[in-house]
């Protein structure tokens, strides 16, 4: 998309499916370093394979991935203020090699006291290759309605 969707434009029927995304060895590694998850479950393949059977992601990898998809398919792109609020709950676990996707949903809206943005929650579900629900969130945006007006 282009530009994404106006507050108005958030209705009951709103379900939407991202492209997939490749979660590898690299970006596991990468996030463990950067965020310092510094534990033999993220660090040392030894006990990685024997634990878990291989390289696990964190969730909150996951998790970014997942809203990251939803960045790049645009449906907030030029009318999403901000993001308010994330509930995540793991469900399963996601490894290096899988893919997910992240089927979204219209839950609910409000506007706010100002006319010019309303408050937008939508259900996503994290899903691998497989099937299996790695991760189900609620977000919760701030949305532009079409009063909106660029500063």
């Amino acid at each position: 998309m282009k530009e994404g969707l106006y507050f108005e434009e958030y209705t009951p029927e709103l379900a939407f499916e991202t492209e997939w995304a490749q979660v590898t060895d690299e970006k596991i590694r990468a996030f463990v370093e950067l965020n310092e998850f510094r534990t033999p479950t993220y660090t040392d393949p030894a006990y990685m394979q024997k634990a878990y059977g291989g390289r696990m992601a964190p969730g909150m990898l996951v998790l970014s991935l997942a809203e990251g998809l939803v960045l790049n398919a645009g449906l907030t792109r030029k009318r999403g203020i901000f993001l308010m609020e994330l509930t995540p709950k793991f469900r399963k676990p996601v490894f290096a090699g899988d893919r997910i996707v992240n089927r979204f949903r219209f839950k609910s809206k409000k506007l706010t006291s100002k006319p010019d943005r309303g408050v937008v929650v939508c259900e996503h579900e994290v899903v691998t290759q497989n099937g299996d629900v790695a991760v189900a969130y609620d977000s919760v945006r701030m949305i532009r309605t079409r009063e909106f007006v660029e500063a």
